[in-house]
């Protein structure tokens, strides 16, 4: 399977264990810790983010077999930090300023940069 099909699949997947989480744990009851815990088993939310992680843990060493851990994991974070932005914007109404939007732009062209000097 492609490299960076597999960076990309494991990028979406940290996506959905990270949305998961944030759902899931709007919903926990704290009052103790044996509530925390039923709460935990009974959300719906938890266990799409453990499917989640499945997900990442399989295409991230699928892809760490292919290509260097340093340029998967850059790969992989980076591409999971723009899409959590983004869909931080479009579903939970944050607001991107300009010095945010600055260090995603950073982020994109330090992935560029990355991946083209692994490549030559």
């Amino acid at each position: 399977m492609n490299h960076w099909l597999l960076i990309t699949i494991a990028a979406c997947a940290n996506v959905g264990l990270n949305m998961c989480l944030k759902r899931g744990g709007q919903a926990l009851d704290l009052g103790s810790l044996k509530s925390l815990i039923i709460s935990i088993i009974a959300s719906g939310w938890m266990w799409l983010a453990v499917a989640s992680a499945a997900i990442l843990l399989t295409a991230f060493v699928a892809a760490i077999r292919l290509h260097s851990l340093s340029l998967t994991y850059t790969a992989v974070t980076a591409m999971a930090m723009v899409m959590l932005t983004a869909l931080g914007v479009l579903l939970q109404q944050e607001t991107v300023n300009a010095a945010r939007a600055a260090g995603l732009g950073l982020i994109i062209l330090g992935l560029v940069v990355t991946a083209m000097s692994e490549s030559t």
